[in-house]
Protein backbone atom coordinates (compact mmCIF):
# COMPACT_ATOMS: atom_id res chain seq x y z
CA UNK A 1 0.00 0.00 0.00
CA UNK A 2 1.47 3.20 -1.29
CA UNK A 3 1.88 5.92 2.06
CA UNK A 4 2.38 2.83 4.58
CA UNK A 5 6.29 1.46 5.25
CA UNK A 6 7.85 1.46 8.13
CA UNK A 7 10.43 4.62 7.09
CA UNK A 8 10.75 7.35 9.22
CA UNK A 9 10.52 8.11 12.86
CA UNK A 10 7.74 5.94 14.52
CA UNK A 11 4.62 7.87 15.94
CA UNK A 12 2.76 6.75 18.19
CA UNK A 13 4.46 3.30 18.11
CA UNK A 14 1.97 2.55 15.43
CA UNK A 15 4.55 1.67 12.76
CA UNK A 16 5.61 -1.93 14.60
CA UNK A 17 1.86 -2.71 14.20
CA UNK A 18 1.69 -1.71 10.50
CA UNK A 19 4.12 -4.57 9.77
CA UNK A 20 1.60 -6.55 11.30
CA UNK A 21 -1.44 -6.46 9.59
CA UNK A 22 -2.64 -8.34 6.36
CA UNK A 23 -2.88 -6.85 2.81
CA UNK A 24 -6.80 -6.88 3.32
CA UNK A 25 -6.78 -4.82 6.93
CA UNK A 26 -3.87 -2.36 5.15
CA UNK A 27 -6.69 -1.69 2.17
CA UNK A 28 -9.24 -1.38 4.96
CA UNK A 29 -6.99 1.28 6.43
CA UNK A 30 -6.45 3.13 3.25
CA UNK A 31 -10.32 3.55 2.72
CA UNK A 32 -10.89 4.88 6.51
CA UNK A 33 -7.60 7.05 5.80
CA UNK A 34 -9.72 8.68 2.68
CA UNK A 35 -12.66 9.12 4.30
CA UNK A 36 -14.84 6.39 3.15
CA UNK A 37 -17.84 4.54 4.68
CA UNK A 38 -17.34 0.89 5.40
CA UNK A 39 -20.15 0.26 2.79
CA UNK A 40 -17.88 1.77 0.55
CA UNK A 41 -14.63 0.43 1.31
CA UNK A 42 -16.63 -3.36 1.09
CA UNK A 43 -17.74 -1.80 -2.82
CA UNK A 44 -14.61 -0.73 -3.22
CA UNK A 45 -12.86 -4.37 -2.23
CA UNK A 46 -15.65 -7.10 -3.44
CA UNK A 47 -15.90 -8.11 0.41
CA UNK A 48 -18.92 -7.74 2.74
CA UNK A 49 -20.07 -4.72 5.18
CA UNK A 50 -19.58 -7.29 7.84
CA UNK A 51 -15.93 -8.29 7.16
CA UNK A 52 -14.92 -4.65 6.57
CA UNK A 53 -16.46 -4.23 10.15
CA UNK A 54 -14.32 -7.37 11.45
CA UNK A 55 -11.36 -5.66 9.53
CA UNK A 56 -11.54 -2.57 11.71
CA UNK A 57 -11.97 -4.31 14.96
CA UNK A 58 -8.52 -6.25 14.20
CA UNK A 59 -7.39 -2.70 13.22
CA UNK A 60 -8.05 -0.86 16.16
CA UNK A 61 -6.81 -4.00 18.45
CA UNK A 62 -3.14 -4.00 16.17
CA UNK A 63 -2.81 -0.16 16.44
CA UNK A 64 -3.98 -0.37 20.31
CA UNK A 65 -6.63 2.55 19.05
CA UNK A 66 -10.48 2.44 20.13
CA UNK A 67 -12.75 3.96 17.52
CA UNK A 68 -12.56 4.77 14.00
CA UNK A 69 -11.25 8.36 14.30
CA UNK A 70 -8.25 7.10 15.97
CA UNK A 71 -7.52 4.85 13.13
CA UNK A 72 -7.88 7.62 10.92
CA UNK A 73 -5.40 9.76 13.00
CA UNK A 74 -2.66 6.69 13.75
CA UNK A 75 -2.91 6.18 9.01
CA UNK A 76 -2.63 10.13 8.53
CA UNK A 77 0.61 10.23 11.15
CA UNK A 78 1.80 6.73 8.94
CA UNK A 79 2.00 8.67 5.53
CA UNK A 80 2.65 12.07 7.10
CA UNK A 81 5.99 10.35 8.55
CA UNK A 82 6.89 9.41 5.30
Amino acid sequence: MQGFSESGPAPQGNVAAIATLTPTQLKVLHGVHSGLLNKQIAYDLGIAEATVKAHMTALMRKLNVRNRTQVALAAHALTASN
